[in-house]
């Protein structure tokens, strides 16, 4: 095998690895991935993916504290239509909410059954949520725009 060909070696794919998202200068500091609105700063398909959990997250959080399960099945009812949840992505966001001081989270004891953690967004959180809102907005008049332009010129 050549040492230019590429089974020689291993690829890397855009969107593997424990690189982490770089910021985009008007988000906020303890946002890791927010494309803030206006910025030429884009995010890719696993980031989409990513921001769309938190922002699911987030709203569950702000109608009332809740525990993984039960938040799991909220985000899957909001976006599961879009693409799989996998729950332990949804652990791992929570974790680094947490981390970033979005949400925090206590140990409770239920009726029945182990402790549980059970977590509730700060006002940082809803600062943050104000922001996917934003960006989501903005997001949803590109789409349309987008799909009213490629439908006119279908007909």
């Amino acid at each position: 095998m050549s040492p230019g060909s590429p089974r020689g070696h291993q690829r890397r794919r855009r969107g593997h690895g424990n690189a982490t998202p770089a910021r985009c200068p008007s988000s906020p500091p303890s946002a890791p991935i927010v494309a803030g609105p206006g910025t030429a700063t884009g995010i890719g398909p696993g980031d989409y993916k990513r921001s769309l959990i938190e922002t699911a997250l987030l709203i569950t959080l702000c109608e009332e504290k809740g525990h993984g399960y039960a938040l799991v099945e909220r985000v899957e009812q909001l976006i599961g239509d879009q693409f799989y949840i996998d729950p332990g992505s949804i652990y791992r966001i929570l974790r680094s909410l947490e981390e970033a001081g979005m949400i925090t989270s206590s140990w409770e004891t239920g009726t029945a059954g182990p402790l549980r953690r059970t977590y509730t967004v700060k006002p940082s959180g809803r600062q943050l949520l104000q922001t996917w809102a934003d960006v989501l907005t903005d997001r949803g008049k590109t789409l349309l725009r987008l799909s009213e332009m490629a439908r006119e010129q279908l007909t």
